[in-house]
């Protein structure tokens, strides 16, 4: 069943195997910035990476849990669906979110 179509499809994979993608390995939108910043994502979003290549720290929220940065770090982590994340920041940091 494919939820975004609303319609029962084949699944189609190699070798007879059914087809599969993980939630949140699809690469969707990257951006890059250095202040504040709230995204909003026009549908699920399951993954979530960031580099802070400031000198600060940031933080960053997704389904209202917060987590910090330090300067020069890395985060990559699979979520609950989530269609928005808010990142604090003062220096250059870099982002994406999968689907």
């Amino acid at each position: 069943y494919n939820p975004e179509t609303d319609t029962y499809e084949y699944i189609h994979g190699r070798n007879g195997a059914n087809s599969f993608i993980q939630l949140g390995t699809v690469a969707m939108e990257a951006w890059e910035g250095a202040v504040d910043e709230v995204k909003t994502f026009s549908g699920n979003r399951y993954g979530f990476s960031v580099v802070n290549d400031g000198d600060n720290d940031l933080t960053f929220t997704i389904n209202s849990t917060t987590r910090r940065l330090l300067a020069g770090e890395s985060y990559d982590a699979l979520f609950e669906p989530f269609t928005s994340v808010s990142i604090l920041a003062t220096s250059a940091y870099r982002a994406e979110v999968r689907k």
